[in-house]
């Protein structure tokens, strides 16, 4: 069972801020607004709102059970 945090989990799973492409596609396949990721890949953003939590969330777990 997962037990982080899903904020700890999404950060976890994101690219380096460096990886300008990756974040990209991630933020349109998320839904997530580009500058928002890159502020959370940072650590710019300690308290993303949870709709972005949630996006994300569904995504890195979409990804996670097609592989």
């Amino acid at each position: 069972m997962h037990t982080d945090s899903p904020f700890k989990y999404v950060k976890e799973r994101l690219p380096a801020p460096s990886n300008r492409e990756e974040l990209e596609k991630i933020a349109k396949a998320a839904d997530v607004p580009y500058h928002t990721l890159l502020k959370i890949a940072k650590g710019e953003t300690e308290d993303p709102r949870v709709s972005t939590i949630e996006n994300l969330l569904r995504y890195f777990r979409e990804i996670e059970a097609s592989t």
